[in-house]
């Protein structure tokens, strides 16, 4: 706002009008996505909301998500490789959802030349394990109970686009 009132204060160019509407637009885009966020964990934490449950290829789920960021990954220079098969019973919107949010974080803390690795595991008890596993720089031990928190952030400056809210790993946590 304080942008936009810079720029009516007098008379401007073109192009100094067009620089205050494009950050005005990104600024906006930041704050949708923010209550987006902020509703979703409402939601999600809501009992009385339906999950739309049913058996679905958490393979071709994987996929499709890893389609979705793969432009982002080669931009980043950063490596993403599935392994396993498994069908599972979940809300498969919620899935790609969490899954998102976790490809996400792990491009955002992983550097150039590194790797991410999404995979599905048979546990001992019958149930698969969905993994998310990265080289990137990683989380100091004194912040691992606080992570999934809302808002909480280990620390903005270590991330190469530090425009995140600290809610991704509040919504894994609240479709978990």
């Amino acid at each position: 706002m304080g942008e936009v009132d810079v720029a009516l204060s007098r008379s401007r160019t073109a192009a100094e009008y067009r620089s205050v509407l494009e950050s005005s637009l990104e600024e906006c885009g930041r704050l949708s996505r923010l209550i987006d966020s902020l509703l979703f964990v409402a939601r999600a934490e809501n009992t009385e909301v339906k999950i739309q449950a049913a058996w679905f290829d958490a393979t071709t789920e994987i996929k499709a998500v890893l389609d979705f960021y793969e432009a982002v990954s080669q931009e980043e220079g950063v490596g993403i490789e599935s392994q396993g098969q498994a069908t599972l019973y979940g809300d498969v919107i919620l899935f790609r959802r969490a899954l998102s949010n976790l490809l996400g974080n792990a491009l955002r803390y992983t550097s150039r030349g590194g790797k991410i690795r999404i995979s599905l595991e048979p546990t001992s008890d019958h149930a698969i394990d969905v993994r998310v596993a990265d080289n990137g720089i990683g989380i100091a031990l004194e912040h691992l109970p606080r992570i999934f928190d809302r808002f909480y952030r280990v620390d903005p400056s270590r991330s190469r686009n530090p425009e995140g809210t600290g809610l991704g790993l509040a919504i894994v946590k609240s479709i978990m």
